[in-house]
């Protein structure tokens, strides 16, 4: 489900003038669809200890597994590794806080390693086809965001079913953020334009993230 091919989807529940009258539900595929913040946590560790290895300093997966998963959601790998040699203490030694070069590499190899892991399965979160068909069958209305790119969010929706649910995807991948900004912060723009240009006003819709405060985008 292209994000392209999907602009000239009416949703049930429009109007006769095409804008979409129900309510819409913003929701996160990482961590609230699909369980991926645990693979995708453990791709960027691993990544962190090969690279700084190559720098000559000592990581060990574990130590960063539980750290780099609470700053995951609403992040890209890049992004994620921005922020965890800024907060990390196991992280903290010169070579690695100023190597942007690094920081690119520890990226690039996560997100090499999560690309392989979705391609032999990841879980859906417990209950969700059932909460999503039973908010469908209400009548509300659901766009996914994910902070994975299209080619790794398309097929698992396609294989759970969910596809034709959506109204659209907005994947990392789609719009780059602005210099200084965050992807989350971008995507929540082109949704909540799209949105506003089907008629879906701001006390129409709301969100549900991994973390909460990402909800605020909506």
């Amino acid at each position: 489900m292209s994000d392209a091919g999907a602009s000239g989807v009416i949703a049930s529940g429009s109007g006769a003038s095409g804008l979409v009258t129900s309510h819409v539900t913003i929701v996160a595929f990482d961590g609230i669809i699909a369980d991926t913040l645990p693979s995708r946590a453990r791709a960027l560790a691993d990544a962190a200890v090969v690279e700084c290895a190559a720098l000559g300093v000592s990581v060990h997966a574990h130590d960063l597994v539980e750290s780099v998963a609470s700053l995951l959601p609403g992040r890209t790998f890049i992004e994620a590794v921005t922020v965890a040699v800024r907060q990390l203490p196991f992280l903290h030694h010169p070579r690695i806080q100023h190597d942007l070069t690094a920081h690119d590499l520890i990226a690039m190899r996560a997100q090499h390693a999560w690309a392989q892991a979705v391609a032999h399965g990841v879980a859906l979160c417990d209950g969700v086809i059932d909460r999503v068909h039973r908010e469908a069958a209400r009548g509300r209305r659901m766009v996914v965001r994910s902070d994975s790119q299209r080619r790794e969010v398309e097929p698992l929706l396609r294989l759970a079913g969910l596809e034709d649910i959506m109204m659209f995807v907005r994947c990392s991948d789609d719009v780059p953020p602005s210099p200084g900004g965050s992807t989350l912060r971008a995507s929540y723009e082109a949704i909540n334009v799209r949105l506003e240009r089907q008629g879906v006003r701001r006390v129409q819709r709301d969100a549900v993230e991994a973390d909460n405060g990402n909800a605020s985008f909506a």
